[in-house]
């Protein structure tokens, strides 16, 4: 099998800007994460991967959050992990968990309202 890198990319949002939506949600979904006995490295890479690898109530939590958020946002929210070192490249703008929006590409008017706590992060992914 052969081997190679992949260009990646995601519109950013920092953790703080999703409490600022979402504060009680927020919280709810990172206490469930401590709950079940994972770390957010962890649960962020299955949710991204492999919803069947986290506890359900993690899961539910996030739905949640992410069916929140868009409701104040008109965004799509999601969660993902990349490990620069193992699966990417040094140059890699993200490295860890990774916040995500979807619906900011074409600037809807969702998009115009949050542009400005949203930053595109580029990286590789190897395998």
């Amino acid at each position: 099998m052969s081997m190679g890198s992949s260009a990646c990319f995601a519109e950013v949002i920092e953790l703080k800007t999703v409490k600022k939506f979402c504060p009680d949600q927020l919280k709810n979904f990172l206490d469930d994460v401590e709950d079940s006995g994972s770390d957010l490295s962890e649960v962020a890479r299955n949710l991204d991967l492999d919803f069947d690898e986290v506890a359900p109530h993690v899961v539910i939590s996030f739905k949640q959050l992410q069916k929140e958020f868009e409701d104040k946002t008109g965004l799509q929210l999601y969660i993902g992990y990349h490990d620069k070192e193992n699966e990417g490249d040094k140059y890699d703008e993200v490295d860890g968990v990774v916040w995500s929006v979807c619906g900011v590409y074409e600037l809807t008017p969702s998009g115009k309202k949050m542009i400005k706590y949203i930053s595109r992060k580029f990286w590789t992914h190897f395998g």
